[in-house]
């Protein structure tokens, strides 16, 4: 049975009420601790976070999202922020112990500040005492980015018209649009279900960080990330740390998303 911890977010004139205590018809957000979602194809993978209730709207969701980003009118107080962050992680360290992680993966994006205070609450959370390491997955430069072309043929394996179209349409506009930009954003340039196809746009800063981390057998390592909307983000980082690694446990803690297991 689903058991939900009380949410208590709900809107009040363009601002939000946090008060944690009741969960009322209202609320936008139900945390859900007891859900770890275990991967079943690749290696000890987990997936956590808030969720939005399905009788939210897409205009709420956004609006919300924009709100703890900083982006807007109203914006969440410093406080409110890292109570939002660090109640997930009372829940997830009853699961794993946050003191038994031996370092954080998350991806770097001059968009977004609500990452970097997750990863600051994070190491209040797990005392400053505790040495770990880093590594900071950063954006390719647009000409690197690649098309998934056997996963687009095993998807669309019993409809080939949907397949020539599908690849027609990443050959002629996508591909070459992404490569045109200064900058890419996989939510803002790529059409919702051609997402799962991008790949090669995050990396590791440099091939010293990528053999410093293929080093790293056995470790804990828990993968941070702000929202997580289709999971195509996600699974690019999963994806770059078991090509390099397959001998570690992987844990993410995602902020705010959808519980899809890959």
């Amino acid at each position: 049975m689903k058991r939900y911890i009380y949410g208590g977010i709900r809107p009040n004139d363009g601002d939000y009420v946090f008060d944690y205590l009741y969960n009322l018809p209202d609320d936008i957000i139900e945390l859900s601790p007891p859900q770890l979602f275990r991967s079943s194809i690749r290696n000890h993978i987990y997936w956590f976070g808030y969720m939005f209730k399905d009788s939210v709207s897409s205009k709420q969701r956004t609006d919300f999202i924009h709100y703890i980003k900083d982006i807007g009118d109203h914006t969440i107080s410093d406080h409110e922020l890292t109570q939002f962050i660090e109640l997930p992680l009372g829940e997830l360290d009853k699961r794993i112990s946050m003191y038994d992680l031996d370092c954080f993966v998350y991806p770097v994006s001059k968009r977004s500040k609500l990452v970097s205070k997750m990863i600051s609450v994070i190491g209040d959370y797990t005392s400053h005492e505790t040495k770990r390491t880093s590594f900071e997955l950063v954006k390719k430069a647009p000409t690197e980015i690649d098309f998934d072309w056997e996963l687009l043929e095993m998807d669309t394996a019993d409809d080939i018209n949907k397949y020539n179209q599908m690849k027609r349409y990443a050959e002629e506009h996508i591909i070459p649009a992404i490569r045109e930009l200064d900058y890419f954003s996989l939510a803002k340039n790529v059409k919702p279900k051609y997402r799962k196809y991008i790949m090669n746009y995050l990396g590791f800063s440099d091939d010293r960080e990528l053999e410093k981390f293929s080093k790293m057998q056995g470790s804990n390592i828990l993968v941070i990330d702000d929202i997580n909307t289709s999971g195509s983000t996600l699974n690019e980082i999963l994806r770059i740390l078991n090509k390099v690694n397959r001998d570690c446990n992987i844990y993410v803690y995602t902020l705010i998303g959808n519980f899809k297991t890959a």
